[in-house]
């Protein structure tokens, strides 16, 4: 049987790639159920269940939801994948919602980034600072009694 007739979905494979060649500009929006490769131009939205490989010559701006996401050329805009790599040559600016981040030495990366899976940040507190949902305690030297708070002078000249 000739290639036309081969039906790769029966075997769960799919190894298909899409190309935007160079010197190709594409508007608009573009989903995908394999690898999208690209090295000329897209403005819009790409969804793929795959992998999205921006090469060296490539430039995409608008939106990208895909399994895995390689830049080697220059994005600008929103990123959600499970893991994200940005090689030495790669630019991406804008924001990108991962779960996993890798960023070449020698990347340029301008915007924001959250860790999927990860708890909001904890507000740090000072040493001299009561935590917010503990009761505040008086130092060494202040008076106990409720009500009334003390400061050390005034407690000195209490108990002279």
């Amino acid at each position: 049987m000739g290639i036309i007739g081969r039906n790769h979905s029966k075997q769960g494979k799919s190894n298909g790639t899409t190309v935007i060649a160079a010197g190709t500009e594409l508007v608009g929006n573009l989903a995908l159920e394999d690898n999208l490769h690209i090295d000329g131009r897209i403005s819009g939205d790409v969804e793929s269940k795959a992998e999205v490989v921006i090469g060296q010559a490539g430039h995409m701006e608008g939106r990208v939801q895909a399994k895995r996401v390689l830049v080697s050329g220059s994005f600008d805009g929103t990123i959600e994948a499970e893991r994200l790599e940005i090689v030495a040559s790669g630019k991406v600016t804008g924001e990108v919602t991962v779960g996993q981040l890798v960023v070449e030495s020698g990347a340029h990366f301008n915007g924001t980034s959250r860790i999927r899976g990860d708890e909001p940040p904890r507000q740090l507190t000072h040493a001299s600072e009561p935590a917010s949902d503990q009761p505040e305690q008086p130092s060494a030297g202040e008076s106990k009694a409720p009500g009334k708070k003390a400061s050390r002078k005034e407690s000195a000249d209490e108990t002279a």
